[in-house]
């Protein structure tokens, strides 16, 4: 598998360059002639690199279908990243007429101490499902489970454990004799995640990950290659910032944006952003900013309605002066408010239908309390 680095390591870099090297990747840049509608995420190079993807590629054009795989930990609300990575998945869908599977771990969660309990993770699974889904998926090729209420992937797990090692699963992920056994476990759980299309199907998969999430894709990898299976594709995105410039993550509010967010949140956290510009408005008018060094105009290439025309007007107003701060995040603003208002309004279509996405009975108790919170979102959403 290569010379190891594990998830902490990782996270701690961003150095692209350095991890397309070190993880034996392939840069996306070298096949877009093949990619004929690319997504704005693939166009803008926010997924930047592949492994194997080509190789997808060269199935579909014979004929071949494949299928994608994108998971959720729910432990919290989705925010604007995951929409992001799930809109790429829905476009791969859209494309390519490919089948996904979208597991929601709340097995994962639990192990790791995210959450107290696992009633906890089945409503934000549930919750988080009915936010993906809204996205436009359609029902038929798309697959939501939660793990622990889905009974062949304990079968599948326990399967694919007989094709590798702790000292691998160790040397990947840096475990510990102080880590509990459930976590040390949950790789090869994943691992049957990604593999679970190729199990049941005979599908071939391409999984979309932040670069950090590489070393599940190794380890897969490597258990597929031994079972003589296709090892699966991924497609790797760059590190997305949170508001504070600092890594978004669900667990700090204050980093992103969520889709239950009011008008008046979404206006205070973005106010707060970290941006380029200068300290002062006279500053900004004659040295100009840094939009590349802005969290605003970040989120304007990922997150907002702009096309690459109106980011080009935007990075030079910026960068000669012309435009401020204030105006950035007055327009990234109203663009957000303007997604999650449609958003909402395709979740709540989506109540009593979500049930036909997944592969097995969903507790309608709990999706009922969802619609309840998500009725009163609606309507002080604009208060």
């Amino acid at each position: 598998m290569g010379e190891s680095m594990n998830t902490t390591d990782l996270e701690k870099s961003t150095d692209y360059d350095r991890l397309v090297t070190k993880f034996g990747l392939s840069y996306l840049r070298n096949i877009m002639k093949r990619i004929k509608n690319p997504h704005t995420w693939i166009r803008r190079e926010i997924i930047f690199a592949h492994r194997d993807f080509d190789k997808i590629l060269d199935l579909r054009e014979k004929g071949k279908r494949f299928s994608v795989v994108s998971g959720r930990g729910p432990s919290n609300k989705i925010h604007l990243g995951h929409l992001g990575v799930f809109s790429v998945v829905k476009w791969i869908q859209d494309e390519y007429d490919a089948e996904v599977y979208i597991p929601l771990s709340d097995d994962e969660k639990y192990v790791f101490r995210k959450i107290n309990g696992l009633r906890d993770a089945l409503y934000y699974a549930y919750d988080n499902a009915l936010d993906i889904a809204a996205l436009g998926y359609k029902t038929k090729i798309t697959h939501f489970f939660v793990s622990t209420k889905y009974p062949p992937l304990y079968e599948y797990s326990v399967r694919l454990s007989r094709y590798t090692t702790f000292s691998t699963i160790k040397a990947i992920f840096g475990f510990t004799h102080d880590t509990n056994p459930g976590a040390i476990f949950y790789p090869i759980v994943q691992s049957a995640h990604i593999l679970l299309p190729t199990i049941e199907k005979g599908l071939p998969v391409v999984v979309p990950i932040a670069i950090d999430q590489d070393p599940y894709i190794r380890l897969t990898r490597d258990i597929a290659e031994r079972l003589d299976y296709f090892k699966p594709a991924a497609l790797h995105s760059k590190f997305l910032s949170g508001l504070d410039g600092k890594p978004m993550s669900a667990s700090k509010p204050e980093t992103a944006i969520f889709t239950d967010d009011d008008n008046k949140t979404i206006k205070r956290k973005i106010w707060k952003a970290l941006t380029g510009g200068q300290g002062t408005l006279a500053k900004q008018r004659k040295f100009g900013g840094n939009p590349d060094k802005c969290v605003v105009y970040e989120w304007f290439r990922a997150y907002s309605l702009r096309s690459d025309d109106d980011l080009k007007i935007i990075y030079n107003e910026c960068k000669s002066g012309d435009r401020f701060c204030g105006q950035c995040k007055k327009e990234l603003t109203k663009d957000i408010i303007t997604i999650l208002k449609e958003h909402r309004k395709k979740k709540m279509e989506l109540i009593n239908k979500i049930d036909q996405f997944f592969l097995h009975d969903v507790d309608m108790d709990i999706i009922n309390k969802i619609a309840e919170h998500l009725e009163k979102i609606v309507v002080n959403a604009n208060e």
